[in-house]
C-alpha cells in the first residue's frame, strides 16, 4: 500500500510541477518587465530573511511526521488525537514566537538592502511576508497527519487549483495592473484559502481528529521527540547558512537588482533541482526496508546502481545547462538579464555537486544516521557564509557561489558517503570516489563533445536552436556514458532492473 501511494504521490507532484513550471516562467517574465528586478530581488531577500527567524520550527515538523508513522499504521485513534494535540500547541507556540522575533528584526532590515531607499511600501511588504511565513504554521498539524499517511495526493485536486488559480491570477495582476502589493495581498489570500481547504480535506479525511476529548502524550515520547528536534535543528541551521544566505549577502555587497538576476537563473535551476529529487525520492521510499532486511553486498550493489542513476540525472542536467542556460536566459527574459558567463557557471557547478550526493544522502537518512554528523552542516554552513562576505569583495556573485563551491568541496562531498560506506555498506571510501572521479571525467568529456555543436546557431529561430542544443546535450552524454559503462555492473544491474520493469 504504501509503495502504491508513493506512486501516486510521485505522478500527482511531477504532473503539478510540470504545470506549475510553464506558469511560473510566464508569471516571472511578466513580474521582471511590469514591476521590475529590484522588487523581484527584494522577494528572494525577504524569503531568506524570514527563514532564519522560522529556524525555530526546524526538526519538529520531521519528527511529528516520524511519530505519527506507527499510530496510524495500527488505527491507534487516541495515540493520534495525543500527538496531534501536542503538535497544535507546540505549533502555536512556534508561531507566537516567529511573530515577536520578526517585530524585533524589522528595525534592522536596511542593514541587507544596499541602496534601497527608494522602494515603495517596505514595511507593508515586509508584514505580508510575515504573515505569509505564520500562517501554514496553524494548520501545520493537520498537514502532518494526512503527510505521514502518506496521502498527499489527496490532496492534488486543491493543490493544483490554488497553484494554477494563484498564478493566472498573477498574470492578471500584472498585465492588467502591474502593481506589488496587490500581487502580494493576492498571494496571501490564495495561501489562506489553501489552508482552510486542506484542513477540511482532512477533517474529512479523518473524522475523528474534530474530537474535543483531550488525550495526553506520554514522557517517554516527548523525550523522544526532542532528542529528535535537537539533532536535526543542527542540521536545519547548517542547511540555512550553507543554502538560504547567498541573496542576504548579495543584496547586503552587491545589491537588491543582482538578487534578481540571480533569481531568475535559480528559477531554472531550482525547476531541474526539483525533477532530480522527484527520481531519488521515488526510489527512497524502499531504502528503508532495503537496509533492515538485506545483506550488506546487496545493499551495496543496490545503492552503485542509484548512484549510477543519480550520475545519468545530474550529469547530463549538467550538461544540457552548460550549453543553454545563458542562451535560454537570453530568450526568456532579454539580453539585459544574462549574468557573466563565470557566475553561470559556478551556479551549474554547485548544482552537479550538490546533485551528485543525493543518492548518499538517501541512504544515510534512511540508515538513521543523523546523530554521527550532527556538527558537520553547521561547520560547512559557518566556512560558507565567512568566505561568501570575503570572497563577494573581489568578485561580486561569483564570489558569493564560489564560497557555496569551496564550502561543499570542504565537507558536504565526503561526509555523507563516508558514513554510509563505514556504517552501512562497510566498504573502503576510496571506492566511491573512484566511481565519482569516473562519472566527473564523463560528465567533462561530455560537456567537451557537444559544446563545438552547442555553440553556434543551426536556425533562424532561437527557439529552434535552444531545442536542439538541449536534444544534443541529452543524446551525446547519454551514448558516451552508455559506451564507457555499459560491461558495469551497476549499468548491467540497472538494465535488468528496467527490463522487469518494462514486463510489467
Amino acid at each position: 500500500m504504501r509503495t502504491l501511494n508513493s506512486g501516486k504521490n510521485f505522478l500527482v507532484t511531477v504532473s503539478l510541477m510540470v504545470t506549475m513550471t510553464l506558469l511560473g516562467f510566464v508569471t516571472r517574465k511578466l513580474f521582471v518587465n511590469e514591476i521590475g528586478v529590484e522588487y523581484l530581488g527584494l522577494n528572494g531577500l525577504l524569503t531568506n530573511i524570514l527563514a532564519a527567524v522560522t529556524l525555530l520550527e526546524s526538526g519538529f515538523g520531521t519528527s511529528v511526521v516520524f511519530h505519527l508513522y506507527k499510530p496510524l499504521a495500527e488505527n491507534d485513534q487516541p495515540r493520534i488525537l495525543a500527538l496531534l494535540q501536542f503538535y497544535r500547541k507546540v505549533y502555536r507556540l512556534i508561531a507566537a514566537a516567529v511573530f515577536f522575533l520578526c517585530l524585533c528584526l524589522y528595525p534592522f532590515l536596511g542593514c541587507f538592502i544596499r541602496n534601497g531607499d527608494h522602494l515603495d511600501y517596505l514595511t507593508l511588504v515586509y508584514f505580508i511576508f510575515v504573515f505569509n511565513s505564520i500562517l501554514p504554521y496553524l494548520t501545520a498539524y493537520k498537514n502532518s497527519l494526512i503527510n505521514a499517511d502518506q496521502k498527499n495526493y489527496r490532496l492534488g485536486t486543491i493543490n493544483f487549483v490554488y497553484q494554477v488559480g494563484l498564478n493566472l491570477s498573477k498574470l492578471g495582476i500584472l498585465y492588467y495592473t502591474g502593481n506589488y502589493i496587490l500581487y502580494l495581498v493576492v498571494e496571501s489570500l490564495f495561501l489562506a484559502g489553501f489552508n482552510v481547504a486542506m484542513v477540511r480535506k482532512v477533517d474529512a479525511l479523518y473524522p475523528y481528529v474534530k474530537s474535543r476529548m483531550a488525550h495526553a502524550v506520554d514522557a517517554v515520547t516527548k523525550s523522544q521527540i526532542v532528542v529528535n528536534v535537537k539533532a536535526l535543528f543542527l542540521h536545519s541551521v547548517g542547511g540555512y547558512f550553507m543554502h538560504s544566505t547567498s541573496n542576504i549577502v548579495i543584496s547586503s555587497f552587491v545589491g537588491l537588482a543582482a538578487v534578481g538576476f540571480y533569481s531568475n537563473y535559480m528559477l531554472v535551476v531550482g525547476t531541474i533541482s526539483t525533477f532530480i529529487m522527484q527520481v531519488i525520492n521515488s526510489m527512497a521510499e524502499s531504502v528503508g526496508n532495503l537496509i533492515a532486511s538485506e545483506d550488506r553486498a546487496h545493499v551495496y550493489e543496490i545503492f552503485k546502481r542509484v548512484f549510477l542513476i543519480n550520475f545519468l540525472v545530474s550529469g547530463v542536467a549538467s550538461v544540457v545547462l552548460l550549453n543553454t542556460l545563458n542562451p535560454f536566459i537570453g530568450w526568456w527574459l532579454g539580453d539585459g538579464y544574462i549574468l557573466p558567463g563565470a557566475v553561470s557557471f559556478v551556479i551549474i557547478l554547485n548544482f552537479f555537486v550538490v546533485g551528485m550526493r543525493r543518492s548518499a544522502m538517501v541512504f544515510k537518512t534512511k540508515a538513521g544516521i543523523f546523530h554521527q554528523d550532527r556538527y558537520s552542516p553547521l561547520l560547512q554552513g559557518v566556512i560558507n557564509v565567512v568566505l561568501a562576505v570575503i570572497l563577494v569583495q573581489w568578485w561580486g556573485i561569483a564570489g558569493v557561489l564560489l564560497a557555496a563551491t569551496l564550502s561543499l568541496l570542504s565537507i558536504g562531498v565526503w561526509q555523507f558517503p563516508r558514513l554510509v560506506y563505514r556504517h552501512v555498506f562497510h566498504q573502503p571510501l576510496r571506492k566511491y570516489f573512484l566511481a565519482y572521479g569516473q562519472y566527473v571525467l564523463l560528465t567533462a568529456a561530455g560537456y567537451a563533445l557537444t559544446y563545438p555543436l552547442c555553440s553556434r546557431s543551426w536556425f533562424a529561430s532561437p527557439l529552434a536552436d535552444l531545442f536542439l542544443w538541449g536534444a544534443i546535450s541529452v543524446v551525446v552524454p547519454l551514448g558516451l556514458c552508455t559506451a564507457v559503462l555499459f560491461r558495469t555492473a551497476p549499468f548491467r544491474g540497472l538494465l535488468i532492473h528496467v527490463r522487469r520493469l518494462a514486463c510489467r
